[in-house]
């Protein structure tokens, strides 16, 4: 096993304020399913499965948004820190080759995020039991979770590699997270806006609009899973598999230039 994994994961578990990431992440899924254990009560006529829809889905989308905001925070200085703390020096001069270098800072970011996943799995087999979805939503969108967050870690990882302090490292991962999760949703809103109305209800257009806008969002699969499970009717669904598989394919390609941008970081040299 890569020695510096194992460095990562002691320095991230001696980190004395780490217990607050766990407890921020059950108290909001804890808030939701209390609030949906409520609303049942409060409700004339309500169907377990309507409860198991709504804690479901509360679950699996605070998962993905806590993950896609504390998966790059958590890896955005993991090397330039070695640069601003003079060990980078050390790191550069061992036995390990850039990549096992990145490979190991890769694997323990990877390692705190399945960790981070774990911790809302409770709730979600929770609701699995009232039912509403079938368990293989519940299933794909935990592991599209899991797979967006390793993706923004790789990419913060890279940024890290590429910046010489952890404060430019952690501003260049929030422009990418703003622009990938907001400003690409609304460029397409606009797009949308600025074509005329025959053009927008060609099926092509309307296909390569939301591919290149919509589809690769890091909630994008998500969403399209969860529509398809609790049969909530969409045009969308009716566009096939390639609607998931197109954001996966994407988040793929971008853990590969994250590793790429990380291996390149720590190639350049010390002085």
């Amino acid at each position: 096993m890569n020695p510096l994994y194992w460095l990562d994961l002691r320095v991230r578990v001696r980190e004395r304020r780490l217990w607050i990431m766990p407890l921020f992440f059950l108290l909001i899924p804890l808030l939701q399913v209390v609030l949906a254990m409520l609303g049942a009560y409060t409700t004339e006529v309500i169907q377990p499965g309507e409860v198991g829809t709504t804690v479901a889905m509360f679950a699996i989308f605070t998962q993905a948004g806590l993950l896609i905001l504390l998966s790059p925070l958590a890896s955005a200085q993991r090397i330039s820190q070695e640069r601003e703390q003079r060990t980078y020096a050390a790191l550069a001069n061992s036995t390990m080759t850039p990549s096992a270098l990145a490979r190991g800072k890769l694997l323990g970011a990877w390692t705190f995020t399945l960790w981070l996943s774990a911790l809302t799995l409770p709730f979600v087999l929770g609701a699995a039991l009232w039912g509403g979805l079938e368990l293989w939503v519940y299933l794909a969108c935990f592991a599209l979770n899991v797979l967006v967050g390793l993706t923004l870690s790789t990419l913060a990882l890279g940024l890290s590699g590429l910046f010489g302090r952890s404060l430019s490292a952690y501003l260049a991962a929030g422009a990418v997270l703003f622009l990938w999760c907001f400003a690409f949703p609304m460029f397409g809103g606009l797009t949308f806006g600025l074509l005329s109305s025959s053009v927008t209800k060609s099926l092509v257009v309307n296909q390569v609009i939301m591919g290149g806008f919509f589809f690769h969002h890091p909630v994008a699969p998500q969403i399209w899973m969860v529509m398809r499970g609790s049969g909530v009717p969409s045009v969308f669904q009716d566009w096939g598999g390639w609607v998931p598989a197109l954001g996966v394919g994407v988040w793929l390609l971008l853990n590969l230039l994250g590793y790429a941008l990380a291996v390149r970081g720590l190639r350049r040299e010390v002085y």
